[in-house]
């Protein structure tokens, strides 16, 4: 049998595991789906026979349509779509952390690395399917973390610790990142006291630093400011402490203090400079020279210099790894740079940048950067109302 008939079989049953005819599905769908997938889905009546063509394996199952079926029978891609040798392996780890969960003495090395390597699988995950769409499992995983915390002895409770407070601290970024921030508050907090816990500075430096980006969504730019200080003193790592220096010379900026500003994004790139991966979180995977010029093009953008911000967040994106490049919190740094060449007088890269963004969250979902899209398309209605790049950019958005 080939690989997409057995896909097929998979599909069927786990669909008739729960009682779902292929018109419920197909409505599943619909309920599912981000808010720019769901309208591009084709009719119920073409997604029902795309669904028993998928189940038939007439052809492949496309990356669309895998989130679409993971999310819709509660049920992660891997064990839906895996080749059969992975789908073994992913069914025994499920199969070990159970034995885990109900007899924690049982709790060894090996389910301590996949409950890390879960972990960084989800933070890779959202690189590619967005924040909404990975919120749910990540807090399922911090459930399942804390509860195996509860009678965790020995070298083993200290590992659990440290794997608890990131991800506390990645479900406090996912519930940032879909304005849930009165939830993330106390995340940021139990990740503080698990790292310190732990007793690793880095995990808590990122914590603090963490607490300043939520300071940042919310508007308080000098509790920003003072939670980054307070976040480089503490880090030890070099991206750590460099995360937190550039953050808060972008408070820094915002509270109108310049050279302060620059300062401090040029000290982090001082740190980033000596930097030895090895010392970083995994956390830390994406953070590297192109992030920092963004975050330069951040400052100059907050400090109203538009075209040194257009340039720099141009540089920045077009030099981050592929991995992320097409990622959801990517493409709110196109519409940054989008805003900023929009301010500089430059409304075709403008327009550029945003359709580049545009097709990303049309995957990603994204509603605070798609609302930010909405503001940029503001600004080159009012500047540019003529413009021909202008107008056809109305026309996708309306």
């Amino acid at each position: 049998m080939s690989e997409k008939k057995r896909a097929g079989a998979r599909l069927r049953a786990a669909r008739k595991a729960h009682g779902l005819t292929v018109a419920d599905l197909a409505e599943r769908f619909r309920d599912v789906a981000p808010e720019r997938v769901r309208q591009r889905l084709p009719s119920l009546r073409d997604l029902e026979r795309t669904i028993r063509g998928h189940e038939a394996g007439e052809h492949a199952v496309g990356p669309r349509y895998r989130l679409l079926y993971a999310r819709a029978l509660n049920t992660p891609e891997e064990a839906l779509f895996a080749p059969d040798d992975a789908r073994r392996a992913f069914s025994d780890e499920h199969e070990r952390l159970a034995l885990a969960v109900r007899e924690p003495a049982r709790l060894d090395g090996v389910v301590i690395d996949g409950l890390a390597a879960t972990l960084a699988n989800q933070r890779r995950v959202e690189d590619v399917v967005g924040s909404h769409a990975v919120l749910g499992a990540a807090q399922a995983h911090l459930a399942l973390i804390t509860r195996l915390l509860r009678d965790a002895r020995g070298p083993f409770a200290v590992r659990l610790l440290a794997i608890a407070s990131e991800a506390s601290q990645f479900n406090g970024w996912l519930s940032t990142a879909v304005d849930a921030h009165a939830a993330a508050e106390p995340l940021y907090d139990q990740a503080l006291r698990l790292g310190l816990q732990a007793d690793d500075k880095d995990l808590a430096a990122t914590a603090l630093s963490m607490r300043g980006h939520l300071a940042w969504a919310r508007g308080e730019y000098g509790d920003m400011a003072s939670l980054s200080e307070a976040a480089a003193g503490l880090a030890t790592a070099s991206g750590t402490r460099a995360v937190a220096t550039q953050q808060r010379g972008r408070a820094l900026a915002l509270l109108g203090d310049r050279q302060g500003a620059l300062r401090a994004v040029g000290r982090a790139e001082d740190v980033l400079a000596g930097r030895r991966d090895a010392d970083d979180p995994d956390g830390l995977y994406f953070y590297g020279a192109e992030m920092l010029t963004m975050q330069r093009g951040l400052i100059y953008g907050y400090l109203g210099e538009h075209a040194k911000a257009a340039d720099l967040l141009t540089r920045g994106i077009e030099a981050m790894p592929s991995t992320v490049r097409d990622s959801e919190w990517v493409a709110w740094y196109r519409v940054k740079a989008a805003s900023a060449q929009a301010l500089a007088g430059d409304p075709e890269r403008a327009v550029a940048e945003l359709r580049t963004a545009v097709r990303v969250l049309a995957v990603t979902g994204g509603t605070k950067t798609l609302r930010d899209v909405a503001h940029v398309h503001r600004i080159l209605r009012t500047r540019y109302p003529a413009h021909p790049h202008v107008t056809d950019l109305s026309d996708i958005l309306s």
